[in-house]
């Protein structure tokens, strides 16, 4: 059986724009789910013709799918996109912008001082390069005589909370404007508290990795969800403070801008709003 012939166009087909090396350095990964070069990092493709359609789908980028299909085409040393840890996401997503549209970047804000509307032009390579590396990870957290050893959560994990987290309140909203009678709204509202309250300890933990007592180490799912269920209020709201903590550490700081009005400063964060930030 004859090989088929090369595509002579082949050597025109894109190429790494840039080479990112992640915030986690490749950690928190399963093993053979990400190829990292001899430096440490990971080649960036521009997007194709294809992802950028793709993002213009309502659907794809509501349930994930979109984007986790536009990393899998521009990130391809990732073999699974929804396995990202979420300290990853916001340095491959500036990554693909950059690589696909250049450094600039226009944003609109609004002037807390005035309430003018400005659009100002951010440098994604400056942006990029202010990102960290993750380390607040390494060390176990003491928590009530526990050792708790914290990870970050996937994207799948990340991407099912927002979801999850729409869906109820869009069922509240359409609750509240119901011509339902009051126990009925009562009954509706506690299932989705009930809802809510059992997906918040699921993110919980997707975010433990281990729990070390009196030297031995627990690791195993159903023993962690066991004990959330029957821990006290405060070292559980101790242990979901010191998530929230460790996940403040490698945010992008926000935005330092100047209105072009009354010429005061103002901070903005950088919102990632996947149709508008790849749009």
């Amino acid at each position: 059986m004859e090989n088929p012939t090369a595509n002579p166009l082949s050597k025109h087909f894109r190429q790494p724009a840039i080479y990112l090396k992640l915030p986690s350095q490749g950690k928190f990964y399963p093993n053979g789910s990400i190829e990292l070069t001899a430096t440490g990092d990971i080649p960036i493709y521009p997007m194709t013709v294809k992802d950028e359609l793709t993002l213009k789908t309502p659907d794809a980028l509501m349930n994930g799918e979109g984007m986790a299909n536009v990393i899998h085409s521009c990130c391809p040393a990732i073999k699974d996109p929804w396995i990202i840890p979420a300290v990853d996401l916001d340095a491959i997503f500036i990554a693909v912008r950059l690589a696909s549209y250049g450094e600039g970047m226009d944003i609109n804000t609004t002037c807390p001082h005035c309430k003018a509307d400005n659009e100002s032009t951010i440098n994604l390579t400056m942006l990029l390069d202010n990102i960290k590396p993750v380390t607040n990870y390494n060390y176990p957290v003491a928590v009530d005589n526990l050792q708790f050893k914290f990870k970050p959560q996937s994207y799948r994990d990340v991407n099912k909370l927002n979801i999850a987290t729409f869906e109820e309140q869009r069922l509240i909203q359409n609750i509240v404007g119901s011509d339902l009678a009051d126990e009925e709204k009562k009954r509706l509202f506690d299932e989705s508290f009930e809802k809510i309250t059992k997906l918040n300890v699921e993110m919980l933990i997707a975010s433990i990795d281990s729990i070390t007592v009196e030297g031995t180490t627990v690791n195993n799912t159903a023993q962690i969800k066991e004990f959330l269920d029957n821990c006290s209020r405060q070292t559980y709201t101790a242990i979901k403070s010191s998530i929230e903590k460790l996940s403040t550490f490698n945010r992008i700081e926000p935005l330092d801008l100047t209105c072009g009005e009354c010429e005061k400063t103002y901070q903005s964060g950088l919102v990632f709003d996947q149709a508008n930030f790849f749009g």
